[in-house]
């Protein structure tokens, strides 16, 4: 918050475009280097709190901080450099855009992971929130007030998108069960984040690898997704879903090398095997 006060503070004095005799130098920097103080108290906070928290197995943790600093770093340049300029190249306007932007960069650090797990989880979330947009969108199929409900457009927009008619039975079946997959993955994902959320003392190393097997789950949900809709390749579907399946089992794996317990995994993990076995079925019939 310091360098966004001080920022805001040079902002105001270099508010319009006034030639560079005008400009009153010893104040002007003054504030730069005050500025330029608030950045530097803010990297060393940035430095401890990775030392603290950023050890092993803080992989994401210290990505999200650094990426977070780094961009402090470039904002507070630039806006030192428009300050700089000679007049007539308009100054005020870039000071004016580079407080802007070290403003949005000094908030960005209220978003940042308090910790390396909640780190991990942000990035599960992430994922998740992808395998839920498929289950939403597969909800849709065979809809009975799809047709109200159907968005309006040209016809060549309507020509991207697929309705109920554009199913045969057969290709409606498979798409429902790939529908209800969808919704078996969403479940799990929330089965796995969920302690990992609540569990502060999980380790952080073995929860790390669970990231991208999370994403890898990801894309091969997607890829079902995509292949509910017809033409349908059962080969295919029958792939993505015993991908997604491989997936889940690094995760659950993940977990209990994290000290997740059993009891918390087991049986959504359970219930989400049942249902790829299913959607396999529907896939191949």
């Amino acid at each position: 918050m310091r360098a966004f006060i001080h920022s805001f503070t040079v902002g105001v004095f270099f508010r319009d475009d006034a030639a560079a005799d005008a400009v009153d130098g010893a104040r002007a920097r003054g504030m730069l280097a005050a500025l330029c103080d608030a950045h530097e108290a803010l990297m060393m906070r940035v430095g401890r709190t990775l030392a603290m928290n950023g050890g092993s197995g803080g992989r994401y943790y210290r990505e999200d901080v650094v990426e977070r600093a780094r961009t402090c770093a470039r904002a507070t340049t630039a806006l030192v450099r428009a300050c700089c300029a000679r007049d007539g190249d308009g100054r005020a306007k870039n000071v004016r855009a580079g407080v802007g932007r070290v403003w949005e960069a000094s908030k960005s650090f209220v978003d940042a992971p308090k910790d390396a797990v909640r780190a991990i989880s942000h990035r599960l979330m992430r994922s998740a929130r992808f395998v839920v947009d498929v289950r939403n969108e597969l909800k849709t199929l065979g809809a009975e007030a799809e047709a109200e409900a159907a968005p309006t457009g040209s016809d060549a927009d309507d020509d991207l998108l697929f309705c109920d008619d554009d199913f045969d039975e057969d290709e409606m079946r498979r798409a429902k069960a790939m529908g209800a997959y969808a919704t078996a993955c969403a479940l799990v994902l929330k089965t796995f984040i969920a302690p990992t959320v609540r569990e502060r003392r999980a380790r952080v190393d073995a929860l790390e690898p669970m990231v991208e097997a999370c994403e890898r789950f990801r894309r091969a949900v997607e890829d079902v997704g995509a292949g509910a809709y017809p033409p349908h390749d059962a080969d295919a579907l029958k792939k993505d879903i015993e991908a997604s399946v491989r997936a889940a089992e690094e995760m659950r794996a993940c977990a209990r090398e994290a000290g997740v317990a059993d009891e918390d995994v087991e049986p959504g993990f359970a219930d989400f095997v049942d249902a790829a076995e299913t959607a396999k079925r529907a896939a191949v019939e």
